[in-house]
């Protein structure tokens, strides 16, 4: 009972992203974490330091975002929310002004909205993690009015910049004077240099640097230290506060030369700022290509209205149904179906296909693919959050939210890593003081110990994991592979075997008749008959299969069709599911199935010349389907699903990336064989079952170790879950299957070895940054410890730690996979 309560509760759970300021590092991080998991009511909470978003899963019956906001705000840290003013037309009074601020107020994610009758204005306070800016103009669509301008004030991100590069600025212009005053026998040509003044104009501007420029440092550190945890700014402040302080001791009431070193803590702090800014701008690239994505969409399209007339509307404002002109060299407007004309559409934005797809008249398209050829009319089917686009982003945003074990793993290391450097400057004051002469014992420790503090960078561990995620799955999400988690991404790097389902994931799923066999001379039907001719069998088949709804059927009854035989109307019709059909046509009982059914549902035995064409069929890899006239086997029909286009060059990609391809499928043995045998798999498990199929994913893993399973994402869905990673063959625009890890938008396998690729690739480039961050502080802590680095080469070192693991990250976006389709 209390399990299930316990799954109850989970599913009544609601999950949410929100996006968070001011966090620096991974401590700011496992401060937030730990914090808001112990509110009442929510039952996960993971922090992204590099898209510097929460996700939270919460009950909300329990507790409502407000709460999660203030327990955030607590910390020390607050949610992120953007604001837009837009201009709306159609409010004619006062009343209409509050209608609508009242609707758009109710949003999820709309924190504010403000409706001004007098200049027809909506101010709008929204958390972009949440809802979108087109979500928010359609609900004012909805309400009836239109948008007709808007203007989006800057971002918190944009914002931050700024403010970080006004810091830097001030920082440089208060840093100078107190460099060049410190250093009197360097800079002796200079007025008062050497001079009790020119010691007290550079204190004066190192007060400056120290409280309004590194003010932000301050209040960082306290706020961790009210959590009873250390960050970066407790380092940075620990650090440059015990340089500034011994510095202004040896200042007043008369300067001391030999013991100043403004210079050290202006510098750090001045060049620490730098470091972040440069750390923001690079960040805000790893998402670059999500965002990209969403801004393909256009922004209005031609609908063509009922009296033929076309009227240009803003795409937010398009409904389901809506019939849209697109011309060639235009966007699609949204997710459609062609209902007149023929062109070539340019999909590589949404699938990374290069080549232009081909589409006709009931062809299904992607919003904001390019339209390069013919005039097409398509009808509006997705709009707004249900778009492709949309699915896309919202996937990729919910699994950037999500920590891999490898990321949680840093960061419970980097939790501790404060304060075990704290630690080591301390020991190393310690040292350095016993070491050196009385009278000279504090000011020869402080500069090493100094330097330990400031050196040490938690920050390029924080970054390393989530930055590669990131621009990993963005890269993925390029080339029509969506990465659920980072954990997808980092288990199908170490994936050993992948199991591939036949029918419709190797296969083309659309099997096709191949022979038409005859085996009695006559058949008939009460006085009527077919003589000498393959179109008896074709006749009764198709009679007998017109209402079946199995891919087989419907291949048989389209071949006969195709060759001019209409199938008849029947009096009776049975379904025998995954064995054949029963149907009774003048009088003549008709059954079309495979053997077993012929010989155990009917009744009735096949003769050796029946068997022996079944048997060469399937050898040929070939599905054998016997048709049968009250007791008589009068014909057999053969078919084939053919192998996917690139299917042998994807099993054979991936052997060589060490990996054994494996498959299972509910087909007879000699026909799974034959379709493995052309496409390069040699281990098969054939006549499984749906549910058998989990026990063979279990056995390949006894086996090989981590197992990945590739199938259409609603009948293996099973087999899915039970792989290590479950990858999903979506459908066009249909990115909303649950079973899987991993999506492959596409239908081309080659996919599957992209994915391979760019798992790999992530993961080797999240090693190599943390093995960058790691050398770094395992390097530069001794040097620093031994004396022989100076605190203000330490920050800049530190600050350059940083931006060099996120732009390693970055370079990821210059690799291909190898094999992309193409």
């Amino acid at each position: 009972m209390e399990k299930e309560a316990s799954t109850q509760a989970e599913n009544n759970n609601k999950k949410a992203l929100l996006k968070i300021g001011g966090m620096h590092c991974a401590g700011c991080v496992n401060s937030i974490q730990r914090h808001v998991s112990t509110v009442d009511g929510v039952s996960k909470v993971e922090v992204n330091l590099a898209s510097e978003k929460a996700a939270v899963e919460f009950d909300p019956a329990k507790v409502g975002l407000p709460d999660i906001e203030k327990a955030i705000e607590e910390v020390g840290y607050k949610v992120v929310y953007e604001k837009v003013s837009l201009k709306v037309g159609g409010i004619t009074d006062s009343a209409d002004a509050q209608r609508l601020e009242e609707g758009v107020s109710r949003m999820e994610g709309v924190r504010s909205a403000s409706a001004n009758y007098g200049n027809a204005q909506v101010l709008v306070e929204y958390n972009p993690a949440l809802v979108s800016l087109a979500d928010i103009r359609k609900k004012v669509g909805d309400y009836g009015y239109s948008v007709i301008g808007e203007s989006a004030q800057a971002s918190a991100h944009d914002i931050e910049a700024r403010k970080l590069k006004g810091l830097f600025l001030l920082g440089v212009a208060f840093t100078i004077p107190a460099v060049l005053f410190s250093y009197p026998e360097v800079f002796s040509f200079l007025p008062l240099a050497g001079t009790n003044a020119a010691a007290y104009i550079a204190f004066a501007a190192a007060s400056v640097v120290q409280f309004v420029t590194g003010g932000r440092f301050y209040s960082g550190a306290f706020r961790i230290a009210r959590m009873k945890s250390a960050n970066m700014d407790t380092l940075v402040v620990l650090g440059t506060t015990a340089t500034y302080a011994f510095s202004a001791y040896n200042t007043f009431p008369v300067p001391t030369w030999h013991g100043i070193y403004y210079d050290a803590s202006s510098l750090v702090i001045t060049f620490i700022l730098l470091g972040k800014y440069l750390e923001l701008k690079t960040k805000g690239k790893t998402g670059a290509v999500i965002r990209k994505m969403l801004e393909l969409q256009p922004k209005t399209a031609r609908v063509k209205k009922a009296d033929g007339s076309e009227v240009e509307t803003r795409v937010e404002l398009i409904q389901p149904g809506d019939i849209m002109i697109v011309r060639p060299g235009e966007k699609i407007p949204v997710d459609s179906t062609v209902v007149q004309g023929e062109s070539a559409v340019d999909e590589s934005m949404a699938t990374g296909e290069s080549a232009p797809v081909h589409k006709k008249s009931g062809d299904s398209a992607i919003g904001g693919t390019v339209n390069r050829e013919g005039v097409l009319l398509v009808k509006a089917t997705r709009v707004g959050s249900d778009s492709f686009l949309s699915q896309v982003v919202k996937l990729v945003e919910e699994a950037t939210g999500k920590k891999p074990t490898m990321q949680k793993l840093v960061d419970r290391v980097a939790g501790y890593f404060a304060y075990a450097v704290m630690a080591v400057a301390i020991a190393t004051f310690g040292v350095w003081y016993a070491l050196a002469a009385s009278s000279a014992g504090t000011e020869a420790a402080i500069i090493p110990a100094v330097a330990i503090l400031v050196v040490a960078c938690p920050c390029a561990l924080g970054l390393a994991t989530p930055t590669a995620i990131m621009v990993g799955m963005g890269k993925g999400a390029a080339h029509g592979v969506i990465f659920k988690s980072g954990d997808a991404i980092e288990a199908l790097s170490k994936v050993k075997a992948i199991v591939f389902d036949k029918t419709g994931t190797l296969t083309q799923g659309r099997p096709q008749v191949t022979d038409v066999i005859q085996l009695k001379q006559e058949i008939g039907a009460q006085g009527q008959s077919v003589q000498d001719s393959n179109a008896g069998v074709l006749l009764l088949a198709a009679t007998a299969e017109n209402y079946s709804e199995h891919p087989l059927a419907k291949a048989i009854v389209g071949h006969a069709k195709g060759a001019g035989i209409e199938p008849k109307e029947v009096s009776d019709f049975q379904v025998t599911p995954g064995m054949g059909v029963t149907a009774v046509w003048d009088g003549v009982t008709v059954r079309v199935g495979s053997r077993e059914f012929i010989e155990e549902e009917a009744g009735m035995g096949t003769s050796s010349s029946a068997q022996s064409v079944v048997e060469k069929l399937q050898s040929q890899g070939k599905t054998a389907v016997l048709v049968s006239a009250n007791s008589d086997v009068v014909g057999v029909i053969g078919l084939m699903d053919a192998p996917k286009q690139g299917a042998r060059e994807a099993i054979e990609a991936l052997k060589g990336l060490g990996i054994e391809p494996v498959m299972v499928t509910g087909d007879n043995r000699r026909t799974a064989e034959e379709i493995a045998r052309q496409v390069g798999i040699e281990r098969v498990y054939a006549g499984v079952l749906p549910s058998g199929k989990v026990d063979a994913i279990n056995e390949i893993r006894n086996k090989n170790g981590i197992v990945a399973m590739v199938g259409d994402g609603i009948n293996d869905a099973p087999a899915l879950t039970a792989a290590d990673v479950g990858m999903a063959i979506g459908s066009g625009t249909d990115l909303a299957i649950e079973a899987g890890n991993i999506v492959l938008v596409k239908s081309d396998i080659r996919d599957v070895v992209s994915a391979v690729e760019i798992a790999r690739k992530t993961v080797g480039k999240i090693k190599q940054n943390l093995a960058y961050a790691f050398l770094y502080n395992v390097v530069l802590i001794p040097v620093a410890a031994m004396g022989l680095l100076y605190p203000a080469l330490a920050g800049l070192a530190m600050a350059a730690s940083s931006v060099s693991v996120t732009a390693s990250s970055l370079a990821l976006k210059r690799w291909r996979p190898g094999l992309a389709a193409g």
